[in-house]
Order: structure tokens, then C-alpha cells, then sequence
């Protein structure tokens, strides 16, 4: 059982921690992390509180309360207590920039919590899936002679229905000339064909499109930086290139759909989560746009881009994913090497 010395040595070493990870001096990082995470001035007086709470013969006094229990992750079934710090984690951080003298990007004091309290895939914004999340592909174009050229799967994130639109791509190196030739290709071999589209209205001519538009908004420098290029996602051992969206309510179908569990954060900022499926990454990203609050960016600009490329989809919902009243942009869209720096720490 972990003793009330063990917890106060642990909080400690987070303030040491802290000041390391942002280069803060000691004394200041400590006051900044205290007040932000446990809501205490100084070491002596959270040392004091955290001994007022402590009950060496019943841990559920620590597990319970409302910021010390953020001391028992990494120690005991944390779970419920890391759902619960995904929740407060802007209100952390808003309380840390209170107090700070410098300016700092808020999704970076975002990560910095996320690692101090020993999550450090949370603060590199990695969303493991695990052995049970299972997208179930499945042809977008039924009719073709090649039925697996392109492909769909549906997912739920934050209760709302999204569709991932997979595209083959059988080359290994990715240029636009590539992908530009193989769906000419596709095109051609189909000429005149029933298009066989589950999207009825939908067609190759308006996919190519699509993708094509969505690929010069990502990828305006596709083949002059290796790290900028996307990633192809695996599927039964072939490449595609996947993008996705919010899926028109119209078209959400019967059949299983996994639930992604991510937070986004009501924070100003581009907010890229690394999904991890199967061994392979996608990037959802969110950025907030709700006029009424602040954003460093022209939110119907910004919207506009987006609508213009991966959310101009035939299967596309105009509609923002709307959490706790919030309004945020959102897609899916390839990972890329790029993808690993940033604001995450």
C-alpha cells in the first residue's frame, strides 16, 4: 500500500518535473503546478492538506478527492480517475496561465500536465484503440470490377457518426502525378459503367475530386519533404490513403460502428490526435471555432477551406461536432511524420 510519505515525495518530484520540462526556475514552476493541479499555494500547506486526507487504512480518501486523486495515477486501476483529469485538464491549465508571467501555447501546458502526471502517450495526444476497436471495411463502389479500389468505414467520436473513405494506392512512393494516374486509371477501366455507389447521387468523377481537393489542402507540399507526405493505412495488406468526415445523419446504417474514446479540448489551437489502429495511425483533428470565443485564427475563413475539400464530400455533414455547447472543425485525415512535432511535448 502507498504511504502518505510516498504521495508527498511524488508531489514533490512533479514540481521538480515541471520546472524541468518547461525550463521554469524551481520555486516558480513549483507555486504554478501546485495551484493549477491541487489547488494548494506551497509544498507545506499541500503537504499539510494531503495529510488531513490521507487515511493509511482507507485509500478511498485519496482516491475521492478532487485533486489529490490525481496523485494515485500510475499506482492503482486509474482509469476512472484519468476520465475524470481528461475533463479538468483546460481547467488546469487555465488556472497554471492565471498565474504565469510568459507566454506559452496553451495545448503545450495541456501536454506538459499530461506528462509530469506520467501519461505520456496523453501528452503526445496518442489515442491507443486497442485489440477490440475493429473497423469493418467495406466496398464504396460495389459494382466495379475491383469492388476494394475504394472503401468505407464508420466510427462514432464524441456520440456523432463519421465516415473514413479509404482510396487505394498501390504505389510506394506518393506524388500527385501517382495518385493522379491511378484514378485516371480506375476512371478509364470504368468508363460508362453503373457506378454502383452506395451513396446514390455520389460518383468516381466527383470522388476524384474530392480527393484530389482534400490532398492539396493537407498536402500542398507533397513530394519536396518526405515529412510532410502521407501515410498510406493498411488494409488486408494493401495501401490506401484515408481521409474522413462527419457523416450526414441520412446515411448512418444499422451495422456496428466503433466508438473512439477522445476528449478534444475547449482550447484555442490545432488539436491532432494520433489514433492508433492495428498498429497504424490516423490523425483526427479538431480545432474550436465558435465565434463567441476567442480563436487566433478567422474561424469562416478556416471553416471554409475545409468545406471546399474533405468536408465537400457527397457523404459529408455541414454540421460542426458540437461538445458541451462548443463548436469544433473536425476530419480525419493521413498521418505524417511532420505529425510527431509540434505542440506536444
Amino acid at each position: 500500500m502507498i504511504s502518505l510519505n510516498q504521495l508527498q515525495n511524488k508531489l514533490n518530484n512533479q514540481t521538480k518535473n515541471f520546472a524541468l520540462l518547461l525550463e521554469f526556475p524551481q520555486q516558480y514552476a513549483e507555486r504554478l503546478w501546485l495551484i493549477g493541479v491541487y489547488d494548494c499555494a506551497t509544498i507545506p500547506q499541500a503537504h499539510e492538506r494531503l495529510r488531513d486526507v490521507f487515511d493509511s487504512n482507507d485509500l478511498n480518501s485519496i482516491l475521492t478527492h478532487d485533486s489529490f486523486k490525481y496523485l494515485i495515477i500510475n499506482e492503482y486501476d486509474d482509469q476512472e480517475i484519468i476520465e475524470s483529469l481528461h475533463k479538468e485538464i483546460t481547467a488546469m491549465a487555465s488556472r497554471i496561465e492565471s498565474q504565469m508571467f510568459v507566454d506559452i501555447e496553451t495545448l503545450e501546458l495541456v501536454s506538459a500536465i499530461y506528462k509530469v502526471l506520467g501519461l505520456s502517450e496523453d501528452a503526445k495526444f496518442i489515442i491507443n484503440t486497442g485489440a477490440n476497436f475493429r473497423l469493418e471495411w467495406r466496398p464504396y463502389f460495389d459494382a466495379y470490377d475491383d469492388p476494394l479500389a475504394v472503401q468505407y468505414a464508420d466510427l462514432k467520436v464524441h456520440g456523432c457518426y463519421y465516415r473514413l473513405i479509404a482510396t487505394k494506392f498501390p504505389f510506394e512512393k506518393i506524388s500527385f502525378d501517382n495518385i493522379k494516374s491511378y484514378l485516371y486509371k480506375i476512371k478509364w477501366e470504368h468508363d460508362g459503367e453503373f457506378e454502383g455507389c452506395i451513396s446514390n447521387g455520389n460518383s468516381f468523377s466527383k470522388h476524384e475530386d474530392w480527393l484530389m481537393m482534400t490532398l492539396e489542402l493537407f498536402n500542398s507540399g507533397i513530394g519536396n519533404d518526405a515529412r510532410l507526405n502521407p501515410t498510406t493505412f493498411e488494409i488486408e495488406r494493401v495501401r490506401y490513403l484515408v481521409y474522413g468526415f462527419p457523416l450526414v445523419p441520412s446515411l448512418v446504417s444499422d451495422w456496428h460502428k466503433p466508438d473512439l474514446n477522445l476528449q478534444v479540448k475547449n482550447l484555442d489551437g490545432d488539436q491532432k490526435f494520433i489514433v492508433r489502429i492495428d498498429q497504424q495511425s490516423l490523425i483526427f483533428y479538431a480545432r474550436r471555432v465558435e465565434a463567441s470565443l476567442f480563436n487566433t485564427i478567422d474561424c469562416e475563413k478556416h471553416i471554409s477551406l475545409y468545406r471546399a475539400s474533405v468536408l465537400a464530400h457527397f457523404d459529408a455533414d455541414d454540421e460542426l461536432l458540437k461538445v458541451n455547447g462548443v463548436k469544433y472543425l473536425t476530419c480525419f485525415r493521413p498521418y505524417s511524420l511532420e505529425d510527431t512535432r509540434g505542440v506536444q511535448i
